[in-house]
C-alpha cells in the first residue's frame, strides 16, 4: 500500500551544489557529491510519478555510490582541518538517512520519504561547502536544514510537533539576510509569517482545538515560502556571488 503525505511538496534540487563545482583541486570531489545528489533528486521525481520499481532500483545504486564515497573520503584529506569533524559526521548521517529510505521503500510506506531525501540533498550540499570552505553558503544551508529537518518526523505526531517549532529561526535568518536583495528580504518576511502561522497551528493542536493533520498543511506552506525565498536568491545570483567571494 502506498502512503504519501497529504499536500506534499518536493523541494530539493542540486542547483547550489552545482554552483560549488569548479576547476580547482577539489572539483572532482564536489562533482562526485553532485552526481549522487542528482540521482537523489531523480529518485524523488520517480516517487512523485509513482514509479516505485524505478525508485527502488535507483536507490540501490545511490547507496552503493554513497558507501563508496564514505570509504574513499572518510579520512577527509581534501577538507580544511577546521571542517573535518563536521564533514565526517555528515558522511555517516547521510549513509544512515539513505538506509532509512531503503527500509521505507521496502515497506512501501512513503509518508516522510520525500522529506528525508530533501534532507539528504541538503546535507550532501553542505559537504560541498566544507570541501570548498565556503562559510556563507554553508550557513545558508544549515538554515535550510533547520527548515527541512522537521519533515522527517511526519510519521511520528509528537516528534513532529516538538521538532517543527523552528526555535530561533528568526535570529538565524536575520544574520543571513544582511546581504539579501530587497525582493529576497520581502520574501524573508513572508517566510517568517508562515513560520508564525505554523507555530500557532501547533499551539492549537496541542490544545486539542484542531486535528494534528492541520500542522502538515501549515508546515507545507512554510516550506513553500522557504522555496520561494531560495528561488529568489538563485535568481539574484546570491550563491554565485558568495562563491566568488570565497575564492
Amino acid at each position: 500500500m502506498l502512503i504519501f503525505a497529504e499536500s506534499q511538496s518536493f523541494a530539493c534540487d542540486s542547483t547550489v551544489l552545482a554552483l560549488l563545482t569548479g576547476k580547482d583541486l577539489n572539483a572532482s570531489t564536489v562533482s562526485k557529491f553532485l552526481a549522487v545528489s542528482n540521482k537523489l533528486v531523480a529518485e524523488g521525481e520517480m516517487l512523485n510519478s509513482y514509479n516505485i520499481a524505478a525508485a527502488k532500483k535507483q536507490h540501490a545504486t545511490i547507496m552503493k555510490d554513497w558507501l563508496g564515497l564514505v570509504s574513499e573520503l572518510g579520512s577527509a584529506p581534501m577538507v580544511p582541518d577546521s571542517n573535518k569533524t563536521e564533514f565526517k559526521d555528515i558522511l555517516i548521517e547521510v549513509a544512515k538517512d539513505l538506509g532509512i529510505v531503503r527500509k521505507l521503500l521496502e515497506k512501501e510506506t512513503y509518508i516522510n520519504i520525500h522529506e528525508i531525501i530533501e534532507v539528504c540533498v541538503t546535507k550532501i550540499t553542505i559537504l560541498g561547502t566544507l570541501v570548498k570552505d565556503n562559510t556563507v553558503i554553508h550557513n545558508f544551508l544549515k538554515f535550510e536544514l533547520k527548515v527541512y529537518q522537521p519533515g522527517v518526523y511526519l510519521d511520528r505526531q509528537n516528534e513532529f510537533l516538538n521538532n517543527s517549532f523552528l526555535q530561533d529561526i528568526e535570529l538565524t535568518l536575520s544574520d543571513l539576510e544582511k546581504s539579501f536583495s530587497q525582493k529576497a528580504k520581502d520574501l524573508s518576511k513572508s517566510f517568517l509569517t508562515s513560520v508564525e502561522n505554523h507555530r500557532k497551528t501547533i499551539d492549537e493542536v496541542k490544545k486539542n482545538q484542531i486535528p494534528w493533520e492541520k500542522t502538515t498543511l501549515s508546515y507545507n506552506n512554510l516550506k513553500n515560502s522557504f522555496v520561494a525565498l531560495k528561488q529568489q536568491l538563485l535568481a539574484d545570483g546570491y550563491f554565485v556571488e558568495v562563491s566568488e567571494e570565497s575564492k
